[in-house]
């Protein structure tokens, strides 16, 4: 099994918030997979903490430093013809945006070649990954932190 992580899962990781310590446990327990887009999506969400004086500048150079060192570890789902076919379904059948239809679209791919475990706090993501029978976690549901 292979736990694919969108962006709001991820991000867990590197920011001390409700579910931090659940994702660290399910990245511990088991190899990452995650959609070529979370590159872009982890930094702008680094780059909008860094805007709101949320992380100084140091920190978020460690971050991005932690964060590229990590995705060499990372298996990749590439937004590819296979991804991008699966995307216009699953707009319509789940009222997706675009970008989360790519996430679920990638773990989806990931599923025909292995057992795939989705995590991801955006709730109604979660739901469609649950309708499409994926294995589908909050990281913050679990949360004791």
């Amino acid at each position: 099994m292979i736990l694919f992580a969108d962006s709001s899962a991820l991000i867990k990781i590197y920011f001390a918030e409700a579910g931090s310590a659940a994702m660290s446990a399910a990245v511990f327990d088991l190899p990452v997979a995650v959609s070529d887009l979370t590159f872009a999506e982890v930094h702008a969400a680094f780059s909008r903490r860094k805007r709101e004086a949320l992380l100084t500048v140091a920190e978020y150079e460690e971050m991005c430093s932690r964060f590229r060192e990590h995705w060499q570890d990372f298996a990749h789902v590439g937004v590819r013809s296979a991804v991008l076919a699966r995307v216009p379904t699953l707009c319509e059948a789940h009222a997706l945006r675009g970008a989360d239809a790519v996430q679920l679209a990638s773990a989806l791919v990931l599923r025909q070649a292995e057992a795939v475990r989705f995590a991801s706090s955006d709730r109604k993501l979660l739901a469609a990954a649950e309708m499409e029978q994926l294995e589908a976690f909050d990281p913050a549901q679990l949360s004791t932190d």
